[in-house]
């Protein structure tokens, strides 16, 4: 099962349940111990978490007592046939019908519905986009008024800051609970106490918070800047100024949701009538409530698949792709073709999802290509990957869902294409913490914004039924943008097409096709962060209650206050608490100074490096182990080396695989090491101009620092693995560079990785700063630790939010336990399941596919790495870069290894499913050769790995014909005959 699923109880008494949480989805917060929601414990295989309907019961049960009933799937989602299958298909658009029954009388209307008859029970919600003045805005928040009818006939009338309350909500959490406690203020009480009875009848919105998000884009740009931004609230009839519009997902009805009939008497054909509640002459009338409750969807979606067909199919058949390969494409989708230093826009006509080809359109001049999608960059990714995740650098193209402006005619976006630019960001105040303030009466309010939006629709609240509003109209509606009044500029991408241009359906209904470059796209909120409280966990009512002389108005028919009149609830000033503030302190071992300005260290001399903490255990001979168990020079403090884990703060099962790339340079470098040219560690007089800090400060070393520093120098000299070099300057004490050989049997073997390290003064107080030289020209990141931009994402180096254990220590981390980690804990045989929420998918359908996909992309980008090195010589190792590639063989050995699995890759599987990468037929027939880390390519993989080769081979050819005219040189010299 997959998050939101509908699924059904196979055993009596049958309850149906929407899906909230599955153990193989990344989990987006921490385990929780003894939270009030049972759903916060960790899940283990076999789990999903359930919240029942309509009770909303919430309970972690076993997945096998469940059978799926349907599966929800919006226009532009992800999906597969089978997880096995690499073919994906997008989402082009879906139609649900609903089975429905009445919220208060729970009668059902027979057969099923279709959405396109229903629309949602409130006027509006949060998340809405609303257009007024040429702008487009979004409500962040709101209050509203709920009529709840209590258990003896009584109405209440309940306002809220928050929208807590929907039609047809029943039971004893409908009332505010007794006096308690919040994350804000304390809560309301009256006379009656709630009771399991009590259904709420109505909610209607009274007041609304608007942030304002951008402008109409086909404005002159004189006329925009004279429109000024809206107000940021609207109550009462000023609430009829806005409209609201919504994308198709947003009208998928879901189950548990609330919807109306568009025409009613749909319903009365189902002899399914409204209900009737209260009398008329009495204060507040009668109230007649229509809504009806989904109690059951089945949903038809519209596939385009990868390859161009398109499909129509129940959702059941199909399964959500969550983790989508960095290359997935799918025809009318923007891509930049990347070779050598030639960029060219382009849009996919078809994908070849087994070959990992695809047929691109250029935009230049119209022609196609078949190319390896690996050279393909869908998304913009690589110039993405050092922003902030609020950033708003251009995407590639848009997507299907996405809402657009559209500019006039004969204009552009001023983006260059594929790019789109994007705008929308939210107003600085909707993150404006949530405060609260203290009263003189003991009770508290909340402040700011929050405080503002509450006290006008308390005053609305207040008004009603008193002299002073006879006559005036206290509510208003946000209507819904229609063919009349509705906007001609902004609107929502329904389809992309393969020559390029795009189909908008605008707010006025009307579907117009545009070119890329006429659109800009509104940020969705949703990915800025619309968190208008502030806080990542609510205890239920925290979010929506709060005291405020929040009055509740009751209205009792018969009883002692039978009188028909209007009461305030009041209340209970008692009910207070505060927060507590609590401190954690930071218990870590520091490193100290001595009186003698040595570095002292809580633990004994070192001795060695124990393996189990860099690896798991490695055989005895290994050169790697001889080297740590190397005692150490006199004096040297000791620098332990605690467990090493991955970024994703697991204990990784990588094989031990330093010693196999230390044990293959140590069979090139059995002579003495002073006079090899495979030196592990120097001291070079100089920093090299192309080290990424070069242009940086230079650190102000202290006697600390240096001391430090020798005794890492130390360390590194007589302990680093023959397959790292380290090379470090007597000019700038503060930088290093190392070069890592990628392990054997992985995808990196045999390249090189080159990662410059910068320590700053506090070192070692705080851990070094890493920059990765990546060389993939664009391709996406060859590890997922190891960025693009230079980031090296790693615990101990304090780019991953680890536990003290696992982050950098002054008294227990070394810089030869990074260069060390990075070797044998990043570069490793999957290095897929380095992400941290895909370890849980080890051993899965998913995680073998997508597992052999990256490893793939890793070799063949790792390829090039060989090439980079030897075409532009790095500072500081040229010599030794040189004569391990040419004058030892590696250079060969990679293209002799390439060209046989390349080879190997051409020659069919038996019985290996044409799109299955897994297949159960195939599985025992791959076993022997699905030992190695990359065991074949794919056509795609292939091309791409061959235009490397053949620069490799020209670069090994160029090498042999030097070699041969320097020896030809000193044959033919003088005193030679």
């Amino acid at each position: 099962f997959f998050q939101e699923d509908v699924v059904r109880r196979i055993k009596p008494p049958h309850d149906l349940g929407v899906v909230l949480r599955c153990w193989h989805e990344s989990e987006d917060y921490p385990p929780m111990s003894n939270h009030v929601d049972p759903l916060l414990r960790p899940l283990v295989p076999g789990e999903i978490g359930i919240s029942f309907v309509p009770h909303q019961r919430r309970e972690i049960v076993s997945q096998g007592e469940f059978e799926l009933l349907d599966r929800t799937f919006q226009p532009g989602d992800v999906c597969k046939r089978d997880l096995q299958v690499v073919e994906s298909g997008v989402v082009v658009s879906s139609e649900v019908e609903a089975r429905l029954e009445h919220v208060i009388t729970r009668v059902a209307l027979e057969g099923w519905i279709p959405a396109s008859v229903l629309e949602p029970a409130s006027d509006v919600f949060v998340g809405d986009y609303v257009v007024l003045d040429d702008w487009v805005g979004q409500v962040c928040f709101m209050f509203d008024e709920a009529i709840v009818e209590l258990t003896g006939g009584g109405l209440v009338r309940v306002p809220q800051l928050g929208g807590r309350l929907q039609v047809g909500d029943r039971g004893p959490d409908v009332l505010p609970p007794e006096p308690t406690t919040s994350v804000i203020s304390s809560l309301i009480r009256s006379q009656p106490r709630p009771s399991f009875n009590d259904t709420v009848l109505n909610v209607k919105p009274t007041a609304l918070a608007v942030t304002w998000l951008a402008i109409n884009q086909s404005l002159d740009p004189g006329i925009a800047a004279s429109r000024s931004r809206p107000p940021q609230f609207f109550a009462g009839p000023e609430m009829s100024r806005l409209q609201f519009i919504r994308g198709r997902p947003d009208s998928i009805p879901h189950v548990g949701e609330k919807f109306t009939l568009r025409d009613p008497s749909i319903a009365l054909a189902h002899t399914v009538t409204p209900s009737v509640h209260g009398r008329e002459g009495v204060d507040g009338g009668v109230i007649v409530v229509p809504a009806l409750t989904v109690r059951e969807t089945r949903t038809r979606v519209t596939i385009l698949w990868q390859d161009g067909r398109k499909e129509v199919c129940m959702s059941k058949a199909l399964l959500p792709y969550l983790n989508v390969d960095e290359y997935d494409c799918w025809p009318g989708d923007y891509v930049l073709h990347k070779i050598e230093e030639l960029k060219r826009v382009a849009v996919v006509q078809s994908v070849n999802s087994k070959d990992r080809t695809a047929l691109i359109r250029y935009q230049d001049n119209g022609s196609t290509e078949l190319v390896s999608v690996l050279e393909l960059d869908p998304h913009g990714t690589s110039a993405m990957e050092g922003m902030q995740p609020n950033s708003q650098l251009d995407s590639f193209g848009v997507r299907r869902g996405d809402f657009v402006f559209i500019h006039r005619e004969g204009s552009t976006n001023g983006a260059e294409l594929p790019r789109v630019p994007t705008i929308g960001e939210l107003e600085p105040w909707v993150r404006e913490m949530p405060t609260v303030e203290d009263r003189a009466d003991g009770t508290t309010s909340i402040s700011g914004w929050r405080g503002e939006l509450h006290n006008i629709g308390q005053a609305i609240a207040k008004a009603r039924g008193t002299p002073e509003a006879f006559g005036k109209e206290l509510d208003g509606r946000v209507k819904p943008m229609g063919k009349v009044g509705g906007v001609d500029w902004f609107g929502e991408v329904t389809d992309l097409r393969t020559d390029g241009n795009v189909e908008v359906t605008l707010g006025n209904t009307d579907v117009i096709i545009a070119p890329l470059y006429r659109l800009t796209r509104l940020q969705d909120t949703g990915e800025t962060g619309l968190d208008v409280w502030g806080d990542d966990y609510s205890d239920g009512y925290g979010e929506e209650d709060e005291d405020d002389d929040a009055d509740v108005e009751i209205r009792y028919e018969s009883g002692p206050q039978g009188s028909g009149v209007w009461q305030p609830y009041v209340a209970d000033p008692a009910s207070n608490d505060e927060w507590e503030d609590v401190i954690e302190m930071d218990d870590w071992a520091s490193v100290v100074e001595d009186g003698d300005g040595a570095t002292r260290m809580p633990a004994p001399a070192l001795k060695r490096i124990n393996p189990m903490f860099v690896l798991p255990p490695l055989p005895p001979s290994s050169v790697a182990l001889a080297r740590a168990q190397t005692p150490t020079p006199a004096g040297a403090a000791a620098l332990e080396t605690p467990p090493t884990q991955l970024s994703s703060g697991t204990q990784s099962p990588a094989p031990a695989v330093i010693d196999l790339a230390a044990k293959k340079v140590k069979e090139l470098s059995d002579e003495d090491e002073d006079s090899s040219p495979w030196q592990r560690f120097t001291i070079l007089p100089q920093a090299p101009l192309d080290h990424a800090f070069y242009s940086s400060k230079p650190a102000q070393t202290t006697r600390v620092f240096m001391t430090r520093l020798n005794k890492e120098y130390r360390v590194l000299k007589s302990t680093l693995p023959d397959s790292i070099l380290v090379r470090v300057y007597e000019d700038r004490a503060d930088l290093l560079r190392c070069l890592i050989i990628g392990p054997e049997n992985t995808p990196y073997e045999n390249a090189p990785f080159v990662i410059d390290w910068l320590l700053d003064s506090d070192f070692p107080q705080t851990p070094p700063q890493a920059h990765f030289l990546s060389w993939t020209n664009g391709n996406g990141r060859v590890n997922p630790n190891l960025y693009e931009e230079g980031k090296v994402c790693l615990s101990i180096l304090g780019t991953w939010a680890g536990d003290k254990n696992e982050s950098w220590s002054a008294a227990r981390s070394s810089l030869l336990q990074a260069f060390v980690s990075i070797q044998g804990l990043v570069l490793v045989k999957e290095p897929w399941f380095c992400e941290p929420a895909f370890e849980k998918l080890r051993n899965t359908e998913e995680g073998i596919v997508n597992s052999r996909l990256y490893s793939e992309k890793a070799y063949v980008l790792s390829r090039g790495f060989v090439r980079r090195a030897l075409e532009i010589p790095l500072g500081g190792l040229e010599s030794e870069i040189s004569w391990f590639y040419y004058e030892h063989g590696r250079l060969q050995d990679v293209i002799s290894e390439a060209k046989q699995l390349i080879e190997k890759s051409t020659t069919p599987t038996p019985d290996q499913d044409e799109n299955c990468m897994s297949s159960a037929s195939s599985s025992s027939a791959m076993m022997p050769m699905m030992d190695r880390a990359v065991p074949r390519l794919t056509a795609g993989g292939s091309l791409m790995l061959s235009r490397t080769l053949t620069k490799l081979e020209t670069l090994l050819e160029s090498y042999r014909t030097r070699t041969s005219s320097n020896i030809h040189v000193i044959s033919s010299g003088p005193g030679k005959s």
